[in-house]
This record gives C-alpha cells, sequence and structure tokens, in this order.
C-alpha cells in the first residue's frame, strides 16, 4: 500500500533534519577550531586498537577491564603526582576521607604484640565504641566470641565489617586482667583531625592531622579552650599533615593571622584569586613543627607563619607541593583528581619552584623517633623536635 504524508509532516521533517544537522556541523566545527591541537584527542586510533583486539586477539579478556586499565593509563601519563583516577569504589572511600568520616566503631588500633588481638590507641567521641564504653589502651581479643589472637590487621577487618547502624559483640583485655564483652554500633564516625593539651609553662599544644572536613572548627575550638585554661603560646604541630581543603586552611589562617593576603590562587590561564584575612587576630607567640611528610596545605600554613613573622619553624623541609586539585565525577560514578591551578604564599614564593618550605631549625628525627612518632608513641621528653619548640617559647 503506498502510504502518503502531508505537507506539514514532510515539512516538520525536513526542518528537523536540517536542524539536527546543524546542531552536528555546529559541534564539530567547535570542537575542530575552538579546541586547541594539543588538547585534541584522536579517539579513531582507540577505535582501531580495540578493533584489532576484538577480530584478531586470540585470548580472552574483559572489555570493562580494559577501558578500566587505559583510563589509568591515560591520567597517569599525564605525569603529576597530585592527579589520579578513581573507580566508584575508591571514589567513595576518599568523599568519606576528605570528610574526616567513616562508618565503623570508631577507634584506631595497632596490633598489640603481647596479648595477641588489637590494642585500641583511641576512641573517637560519640562513636559506638566511645557509647559502648571502649578505652584507650583496651585489648580487643574477640569478635563475636571468635579470638582474634594470631591474625594480622587485614584479616582483623575483614571480621569487623559490617552494615552501618549493625551491631557487633567484642570482647576487650582491659589492665591486662580483666575481660569485658561489649556490644558496639556501627555508625558515620567523625574522625577529629585536631588533639590539644597545656604543656609546662602555659605552652597550648596542637596537633593537625589534615585540613579535611571539620578542620577549622575543632582547631578554633582547641585555641579558645587553651586561651581560656591560661595558654601564653602554642605549638602547631601539622608533621605529617598531607593538606585538605582549602577553606579549612584559609579558615584557620584568618583566625590566627591579622588583616592581610593568606592566599594566592593561580588558575590555569594565569589569574590570581586572593583569599583576605580579617584585622582580628591570636596575639600569641608560636612555634609549627613540619617534617617531610608535611605537603600541600600544611606546609604552606608553615610559610605563610613564617612569612608573616608570626611563628618560628622548626623541623625537617617539607616536601613541595603548589597545585590545587579539583574532583570531577564522571558519568559511570567514577571520578578523576585532577590538578586545574596552583597556589602561591603572600611573598609570590611557589613551593614547588623552591623545593619546599625550609624551616628555621631544622632539627631531624632518627629513624626509630621517627617510627614512634608516627605510631603515636614517641614521648614528648623524647621529641627533639618538640623540646627545640618548647625551649624557644620559654626563652
Amino acid at each position: 500500500m503506498e502510504k502518503k504524508y502531508s505537507l506539514k509532516f514532510v515539512l516538520t521533517l525536513m526542518f528537523s533534519t536540517l536542524a539536527l544537522t546543524s546542531l552536528v556541523l555546529g559541534l564539530l566545527f567547535y570542537f575542530y577550531f575552538q579546541t586547541p591541537d594539543k588538547d585534541r584527542v584522536n579517539t579513531d586510533e582507540l577505535d582501531e586498537l580495540l578493533d584489532v583486539i576484538s577480530t584478531r586477539f586470540i585470548g580472552q579478556y574483559d572489555v570493562d577491564e580494559l577501558l578500566e586499565f587505559a583510563k589509568r593509563a591515560i591520567v597517569d601519563a599525564l605525569d603529576d603526582d597530585w592527579t589520579f583516577y578513581m573507580n566508584p569504589e575508591e571514589y567513595s572511600d576518599f568523599l568519606q576521607n576528605s570528610d574526616n568520616r567513616y562508618h565503623g566503631i570508631g577507634v584506631e588500633v595497632t596490633l598489640d604484640d603481647e596479648f595477641g588481638g588489637i590494642r585500641v590507641r583511641n576512641v573517637y567521641r560519640n562513636s559506638g565504641a566511645f557509647n559502648a564504653g571502649v578505652l584507650a589502651g583496651d585489648v580487643i581479643v574477640a569478635i563475636d566470641g571468635e579470638s582474634i589472637r594470631g591474625l594480622d590487621l587485614t584479616e582483623i577487618r575483614t571480621l569487623l565489617r559490617r552494615e552501618l547502624d549493625s551491631i557487633a559483640l567484642i570482647t576487650v583485655l582491659r589492665d591486662d586482667i580483666d575481660l569485658h564483652d561489649l556490644t558496639v554500633l556501627y555508625s558515620i564516625v567523625f574522625t577529629d583531625p585536631v588533639e590539644f593539651q597545656m604543656l609546662d609553662g602555659n605552652i597550648g599544644y596542637i596537633s593537625l592531622r589534615n585540613f579535611e572536613y571539620g578542620a577549622a572548627s575543632s582547631f578554633i575550638d582547641a585555641v579558645e579552650a587553651l586561651v581560656k585554661e591560661g595558654a601564653v603560646a602554642f605549638i602547631y604541630d601539622v608533621r605529617s599533615n598531607n593538606g585538605g581543603k582549602v577553606n579549612e586552611m584559609t579558615d584557620i589562617l584568618d583566625f590566627l593571622l591579622p588583616e592581610g593576603e593568606i592566599f594566592i590562587a593561580v588558575s590555569r590561564e594565569g589569574y590570581e584569586r586572593i583569599t583576605m584575612s580579617d584585622a582580628n587576630f591570636i596575639d600569641k607567640p608560636a612555634v609549627v613543627l613540619v617534617n617531610t611528610f608535611s605537603f600541600s596545605g600544611a606546609e604552606y600554613f608553615a610559610a605563610m607563619l613564617s612569612e608573616y613573622e608570626y611563628a618560628h619553624t622548626v623541623g625537617e623541609q617539607t616536601t613541595g607541593k603548589n597545585r590545587m586539585q579539583t574532583t570531577l565525577r564522571m558519568t559511570n560514578g567514577s571520578a578523576v583528581h585532577i590538578s586545574t591551578g596552583e597556589y602561591l604564599t603572600k611573598n609570590r614564593v611557589s613551593l614547588y619552584d623552591i623545593g619546599g618550605f625550609t624551616p628555621d631549625f631544622i632539627i631531624p628525627l632518627t629513624d626509630d623517633e621517627f617510627r614512634l612518632f608516627i605510631m603515636g608513641e614517641l614521648d614528648f621528653g623524647d621529641d627533639p623536635q618538640l623540646q627545640k619548640a618548647l625551649s624557644l617559647l620559654k626563652d
């Protein structure tokens, strides 16, 4: 049967086709003429390679695995230490870590050689472990009645892994003699990056592990609490602090420093965006502790306090990072954490160009001292960097 179409239908179809053609040609024109040659990707070559694999390769392979490997390889080929690709699972973990939050029972642990199991180094406030009565120093020896003595940390973490809002029965050895069965709830735990205490001479000590979510408010609360307690000077410890969010760091710098420039961001095109501090500041002598593993926001923090002549600095040469990253989510749930700009200090210094921040007093830790420091077991009296900071403030 011969089909008949109205003039209106034919004209509509013609105009729709013309519009679609114009759109495609417009996009091709844009990408061909507007995208710099160095950024243009020839996907024909990749398609040709995949075609060869699919039609000629004799072995077995998974297309998704090939694609995953290719994406990682492309990002790795950028040769930037701070740019990396994450699959959906890795991206989910990244988001939790960057928020100083995770779901679990809320303890920091290390293997215990004397009794077996794991010794609790720290219990986070308002966590399931905290509410159940777990104490720092307890040794977890069983989970749900199953002994964990002799297992490694990976095996123990597997036994402890549960869904949010589930529970576990843990058996702890307390004071090396008493066993206690405690029921703990799995919840979202805020891992406060700030620890503080008052040292001899009314010198406030604040350890800041990162500049991720909540760091600024916790840091400010710590300073105010120590000032109220009578602190006359401060030690800010950012050793092995790997940075974090710019706004968390600048909020801390704004709180500490007088009016002036506290962050200079430089875009890919070379434009500066300057963050200013207000006139309010903390007028107390201070020392900043840094080491080789203080990078990004941590070394910038030390450099700014040094340039403002606000604090002495003690420790070791830092890493030397001055690039800013943006995390971009892909359509399949993966993400790329990619360098999109750089930052300079108030004096327009690139910490990357000068090989990192050099403290006023270079005092290295021995290998044994550093190992104890990382484990949180280096006594203040045995910490030469901390002792130097104390002597500077007391003098």
